[in-house]
């Protein structure tokens, strides 16, 4: 049995990306006592650090012909009309805040010729999507440029930071809220966190999945915390995956405002084929031409399994000043978009699901709140790219605030049940062959294109394997952790499963190959919650 410590805080955050720094950030600036921890390193790890660092939101520029009515129904159109309405609402009117709020803690965006360099992503109708200045990072985490200066602004100001230490339990008391139980992998203790206040950040679930463009530690955490612990989730169905992911000769995420620059999607005959999937062509949303791609390959257009980005005849001169690092990575591999069609194909992205929240990122739970990717319903059935670290900014400093007004006064350690922690053990099951068996399981029943016998052999396939975990080997607290780890991803894959054959109909991200048109009945939303230990699920219409 681990040590066990004893950390008693205002306001405990789970997850150390751009969301969960900005929450602890504004909790503190309120005169909470904070605690930010994450499985990795807070500020460098999680998918903040490896995001293209775009950012799509209002600015303050008078002559910007964009606006709220304008990006409002770009984003209902991506998600397919059942996005959550007021957090839309709220989102509208705090992305203007975003740029004042992290130049304040010290990110540097880039501009073009003094002024913030605008790029039209797929599915908006205007250019409003900046980046930051990222220059002197590798391409590849890129997104420091975002988390560093967050992190140094944590150090500052007097936040508790605990690397390595994922959480494994929450704890309630009468129904709410009151701590935490997590490994620290690096001192190899138990931690117990008494917290009237917790903010689930850990983002989402990417690497469930064996096709994935997410880093190693987005395994579902924050679902699978909050299903347990009791509270509801919402939309669990809807899972993007990104279409210009390159796997081979090197694996980086082709920058998908290339195609907003003019770029186009080919199939192996040489032949531009988007607009025989939407009117939109090479500019649709991502789950269309994810789809569009898949099919590509499925009937024979593709080449292993790849689809072509030609960007030869775009200028060279938009190529050098607005993507050099890009560039730089791929020069390395003797590839130049000038000159090469790049190869490329899908890959799990991001989940438009997660725990259901009020406008105040208030979950069913009190004392329990979440934001950026842990939380559902901004996106509707597709996300707009650009919108998931404005939303991270948006509804972090939301949730803080709240936090803030909430988690009032420290209590004692919690008088609960910590639960049982898995005793070290041999066995005859292996931990990184489960995981690989569900990644693959998810992949091949769960991703592009479902049907109702998909979701029913995933659910059989994922059982198999939940009861397969009891005989794992544990001889190490990194094994303990990949036990949890397992355990979560699991669930995670359920709640997934459960959405996709509750959805009788296609929508957004969510394609069934036997119901494929999307259904006046079906627009609204699906809620899953557990009842007496088995999941439950329920549909909300939008009326």
């Amino acid at each position: 049995m681990l040590p066990v410590e004893k950390i008693a805080t205002d306001i405990l955050v789970v997850g150390g990306g751009a969301a969960g720094l900005t929450a602890a950030l504004e909790a503190r600036s309120l005169g909470r006592d904070v605690t930010i921890l994450s499985k990795s390193k807070v500020g460098r790890s999680g998918n903040t650090i490896v995001s293209g660092t775009g950012m799509a939101m209002l600015t303050r520029d008078p002559e910007s012909e964009d606006s709220p009515e304008i990006y409002g129904r770009d984003t209902l159109k991506s998600g397919k009309d059942v996005n959550d309405r007021p957090m839309m609402k709220i989102f509208l009117k705090g992305s203007t805040d975003i740029v004042e709020t992290l130049t304040r803690y010290g990110v540097m965006f880039r501009k073009l010729d003094g002024r913030f360099m605008k790029k039209r992503v797929p599915g908006h109708s205007m250019p409003r999507s900046l980046t930051t200045d990222f220059g002197r990072y590798p391409y590849l985490s890129r997104g420091l440029s975002l988390s560093e200066p967050l992190l140094r602004s944590a150090e500052k100001s007097g936040i508790r930071i605990i690397d390595f230490a994922p959480v494994i339990r929450l704890l309630t008391a009468d129904g709410a809220i009151c701590g935490a139980v997590a490994i620290g992998k690096k001192e190899e203790k138990t931690l117990v966190f008494s917290a009237p206040t917790i903010i689930l950040a850990a983002g989402g679930g990417g690497r469930i999945y064996s096709r994935s463009n997410n880093t190693f530690d987005m395994t579902g955490d924050a679902y699978a915390l909050a299903c347990e612990a009791g509270a509801t989730l919402r939309d669990m169905e809807f899972v993007q995956f990104y279409p210009t992911m390159m796997f081979s000769p090197i694996k980086v995420t082709v920058s998908s405002p290339l195609l907003g620059e003019g770029a186009f999607l080919r199939n192996s005959l040489g032949e531009r084929f988007m607009e025989r999937y939407d009117p939109a062509g090479d500019m649709a949303t991502r789950d269309i031409m994810t789809r569009a791609m898949f099919n590509e390959v499925i009937e024979g257009r593709g080449r292993n399994g790849d689809i072509f980005m030609d960007c030869r005849h775009l200028s060279r001169d938009v190529l050098t000043r607005k993507y050099p690092e890009l560039l730089r990575l791929l020069s390395k591999v003797n590839l130049d978009p000038s000159r090469d069609l790049l190869p490329i194909s899908p890959a799990t992205h991001f989940f438009m699901g997660g725990v259901a929240i009020d406008p105040a990122c208030q979950t069913s739970v009190p004392g329990l709140l979440a934001c950026g990717e842990a939380a559902g319903g901004l996106h509707g059935a597709n996300r707009l790219g650009g919108n998931a670290l404005s939303e991270a900014f948006v509804f972090g400093t939301i949730a803080g605030r709240r936090a803030a007004a909430i988690g009032g006064g420290r209590r004692k350690a919690p008088q609960v049940d910590i639960g049982e922690i898995e005793p070290y053990r041999d066995g005859d099951v292996s931990l990184p062959e489960m995981k690989g068996k569900l990644r693959e399981t998810t992949w091949k029943y769960l991703s592009i294109i479902r049907d109702q016998r998909s979701g029913e052999k995933a659910i059989e396939e994922i059982s198999a394997i939940e009861r397969s975990s009891a005989h794992a080997g544990i001889a190490s607290v990194h094994e303990l952790v990949s036990f949890y780890e397992l355990k979560n991803m699991a669930l995670t894959a359920r709640l997934i499963a459960l959405g996709s054959i509750a959805r009788r109909e296609s929508r957004g991200a969510h394609f069934r190959s036997d119901h494929p048109v999307s259904k006046d009945s079906y627009r609204g939303n699906f809620f899953l919650r557990q009842v007496d230990g088995k999941l439950r699920s329920d549909f909300v219409p939008i009326l």
